[in-house]
């Protein structure tokens, strides 16, 4: 892309607050820490960061912050504990010689081929302190899904580009729990995540046949 594209971005943007919703619910359920106090002197690699705003939050808590895309539409400057890095993912991580305590996957295992899917497992697990979380939203696998997040958000309603998703590259949760099962991470939680296109907001459902936030833990 190259160029920034607010059709693609918008939505992603609106995600923002439900992510840091269900990940403060994991970590006050999980490890009884509020999620301030959680991410101070973490090390957080953030894999398609998008413009990195996201990841700046997270920066502001005291985290330091690597930030991976393979599109350079980054909004926010490198500095000291945060760095912006134009590249793909797994070409960064076998080159990686650090260790992360949190990984954001938001709205990037939708985007990859399987063999590469199973090939970013394997080399985050050689980037990950022990008792590391790793925080996912995707999309499931499923007619329902296809319908809406293409049929309906991308063709019918434009919320999205044409072709920003393929259905072949979804993924079910029991999929990713084949793959997390493969590599020896504990697939924690899932749940799903509701979309009001009237308000252009999300919330936490029970509902996790099209998009679901998932954990992992080392």
């Amino acid at each position: 892309m190259d160029t920034y594209n607010s059709k693609y971005y918008e939505p992603l943007e609106q995600m923002m607050a439900i992510r840091h919703q269900y990940m403060s619910k994991i970590l006050r359920d999980h490890s009884g820490q509020d999620i301030y106090e959680f991410f101070k002197n973490k090390k957080i690699l953030d894999l398609g960061c998008g413009t990195g705003e996201f990841l700046n939050n997270y920066y502001g808590m005291g985290a330091e912050c690597s930030g991976i895309d393979i599109e350079n539409n980054f909004k926010i400057k490198n500095k000291i504990n945060f760095k912006l890095i134009n590249i793909e993912a797994n070409k960064f991580l076998k080159n990686c010689k650090k260790k992360f305590d949190v990984i954001f996957l938001f709205e990037f295992l939708e985007h990859l081929e399987e063999q590469d899917k199973y090939q970013l497992f394997e080399n985050l697990t050689k980037n990950l302190n022990k008792n590391a979380y790793i925080f996912i939203s995707t999309l499931n696998k499923n007619l329902l899904s296809k319908y809406l997040a293409i049929d309906i958000a991308e063709n019918l309603l434009k919320l999205l580009p044409k072709k920003t998703h393929d259905f072949n590259l979804f993924l079910s949760p029991s999929k990713l729990q084949l793959i997390s099962q493969k590599y020896n991470l504990n697939l924690m939680d899932i749940e799903g995540i509701q979309y009001n296109p009237i308000f252009k907001s999300f919330k936490l459902s029970k509902f996790d046949l099209v998009n679901y936030f998932g954990t992992l833990k080392y």
